[in-house]
């Protein structure tokens, strides 16, 4: 019973990122609005995703979400193609703010809205779900992942050659 609760948590979190199952499940969540942390104004996910797109999950007070983003910060300078979206989690508009700053993001920051935690297995972070160009998960990373580790990642994935 609890593989079966933890399967069905996993479904809801891929239908409401919007990805394609091979059920055939609709992606029609990503066009809903979504509060985001950098300009105060709202998005959705398809706006912000391009060819990929990698959603990092942070809270205020998480120091190795810190250390997470300082490695996306510095990959992506050598790879455009992994297009990171900070989102927060467990917290609030206040700290995830003063996090970003104590990060000096430069990212898209989104908040994670409640079905997307819902759809988590666990809330522990820093996690990194990769997104593919067809909205496929193609990696679910929980825990601070290093840079060479990452890369390997993305280029297995073709995101970043």
């Amino acid at each position: 019973m609890r593989g079966l609760i933890g399967h069905f948590k996993l479904v809801r979190l891929v239908v409401w990122i919007g990805l394609t199952l091979s059920s055939g499940l609709s992606y029609g969540f990503v066009e809903l609005p979504l509060k985001r942390l950098d300009s105060q104004t709202y998005s959705s996910l398809q706006a912000l995703h391009r060819s990929a797109m990698t959603l990092s999950f942070f809270t205020p007070e998480c120091s190795w979400c810190k250390k997470q983003h300082r490695v996306l910060k510095e990959l992506s300078i050598v790879c455009r193609g992994i297009n990171p979206v900070m989102v927060g989690i467990n917290g609030n508009d206040s700290g995830y703010k003063r996090a970003l700053r104590r990060m000096s993001n430069e990212f898209p920051a989104i908040i994670a809205p409640k079905p997307l935690q819902a759809g988590l297995e666990n809330n522990h972070v820093p996690r990194i779900i990769v997104v593919g160009a067809d909205w496929q998960v193609v990696a679910n990373l929980v825990g601070y992942v290093d840079k060479a580790s990452l890369m390997v990642t993305f280029q297995q994935e073709g995101i970043c050659a």
